[in-house]
């Protein structure tokens, strides 16, 4: 018993030591975004400039380590066990107009249109609140990064006698027949993007927790549909 005591605390040290490494990263990071932000505007009148282009791609770069590190951070904590599910009775609805609203800068910059198709009532779900924005925040990200300027992305959601499906569909790239199963593995990348891999990973992971499934319809040059189910709580 203290040799497993042992190895428990020092996992418990080295999980602590790496949110606190994350943390500290993410600060300075913030720090770097926030001044080459300010730079970028005191260069925008010269908007051919090298200087502001290079500030802007620094800018982009920190944005996308920004993003890493905070995946990385949620699938460590996943996988070692250190989160805590807490399921409530929840309306889908204004958890999607929540994220939506925390999605609107980001589709707005690459002039996107975002819709959100929802029937008046559907019946509710119990759900940890968290982590169901996090699902859904990942795949408007997602979806937002593989669609180019002027698309359109859709969130919608349906129910049937057991579940809740929602789903995100997208006018973007595509994904090739062959690469479609490989979206979900930790790390994978759709050609060689910049993300860190985990966010489609994360969200399998987090669907799975609630009990539900999440799958992909896509046509190369067309766009993508990922969908999720949730059960239905009980109290209808």
């Amino acid at each position: 018993m203290a040799g497993v005591k042992q190895i428990n605390n020092k996992r418990s040290q080295k999980i602590g030591f790496g949110d606190a490494t994350v943390h500290e990263l993410k600060t300075l990071l913030t720090a770097i975004i926030v001044s080459a932000e300010l730079l970028a505007e005191e260069l925008q009148p010269d908007h051919k400039s090298m200087p502001l282009r290079l500030i802007q791609n620094i800018t982009r770069n920190a944005h996308s380590l920004d993003e890493k590190l905070a995946n990385f951070s949620e699938m460590a904590g996943l996988l070692s066990g250190e989160f805590s599910f807490q399921p409530e009775l929840l309306e889908i609805g204004p958890v999607i107009h929540d994220v939506t609203s925390q999605i609107y800068p980001i589709t707005h910059s690459k002039k996107q249109t975002l819709h959100v198709d929802l029937p008046t009532t559907l019946p509710h779900i119990r759900a940890h609140r968290h982590y169901l924005e996090q699902i859904l925040l990942n795949l408007l990200t997602n979806a937002s990064k593989f669609t180019p300027e002027g698309g359109n992305i859709t969130v919608s959601a349906t129910s049937n006698d057991a579940n809740l499906v929602i789903e995100v569909a997208d006018n973007g790239m595509g994904i090739p027949i062959n690469k479609q199963d490989l979206v979900f593995q930790p790390y994978y990348q759709i050609n060689g993007g910049k993300g860190s891999g985990l966010g489609l990973a994360i969200t399998k992971f987090l669907v799975e927790l609630h009990g539900g499934k999440v799958w992909l319809e896509s046509t190369l040059g067309k766009g993508s549909r990922v969908s999720f189910s949730l059960p239905l709580s009980d109290q209808r």
